[in-house]
């Protein structure tokens, strides 16, 4: 081995300072910060929102201005740009896209996702700027401001049946076991086979005569 290689491999370790090293040679401050993160963590949790149904602000509104009988060159002219200043006045959007074809302009506005402002009060503000433009041409419009297309609402649909006590299942369990005896006694020719019983419930409603028929 070489002595050379050895005295230059601890002169590498002694001076090479990283982030391991440090935490290492420096266990109570690995500690603190640990047991910080950690803290944090909880307290994180803890305070987190927590809603059964979050509140996900929908930050996409379409704007719809039709006009029966125009061409497309026409509406991008005379309507597209008009709604596209108005909403640009706006300072929270972010992203305008329009599609304009005959008859009708539909314009996407997207609003910045950085601010904490209130989207609402935006899209109002935009709602408010659309219902000032009074120079349209003859036939077009109205404008349609549609900021509540994202929403969606839930169903919850929940199966359950009544508690069955003991005495009822007891009940019905001597049935089924008597049912198997009765089902098995008239197979006694097949002693050696192997025989596998098969349960199906149903509601004492619904007629075991119906049932069979499946």
């Amino acid at each position: 081995m070489n002595m050379d290689n050895i005295k230059d491999d601890e002169e590498a370790i002694k001076n090479t300072h990283n982030t391991a090293r440090f935490f290492t040679e420096n266990r109570h401050i690995s500690w603190v910060l640990l047991v910080f993160v950690i803290l944090w963590g909880v307290y994180g949790y803890i305070n987190m929102p927590k809603r059964k149904d979050p509140d996900i602000p929908v930050r996409v509104a379409l704007a719809i201005c039709p006009w029966p009988g125009a061409k497309a060159e026409k509406i991008e002219q005379l309507v597209t740009r008009k709604l596209e200043e108005k909403i640009a006045e706006n300072s929270k959007v972010e992203k305008i896209e329009s599609t304009t074809s005959s008859n009708v302009t539909i314009i996407t506005v997207t609003l910045q996702e950085k601010g904490g402002f209130d989207v609402k009060k935006e899209f109002d503000d935009i709602k408010g700027k659309l219902d000032s433009i009074r120079d349209l041409p003859e036939g077009a419009g109205p404008i349609d401001f549609k900021k509540d297309f994202g929403d969606t609402a839930a169903l919850m649909l929940t199966v359950a049946t009544p508690r069955v006590d003991e005495i009822e299942l007891s009940l019905r369990a001597r049935s089924i076991k008597k049912a198997i005896e009765e089902a098995r006694a008239q197979t006694r020719l097949y002693k050696n086979t192997h025989r596998i019983t098969i349960l199906y419930c149903f509601p004492k409603s619904v007629s075991h005569k119906l049932v069979s028929s499946f």
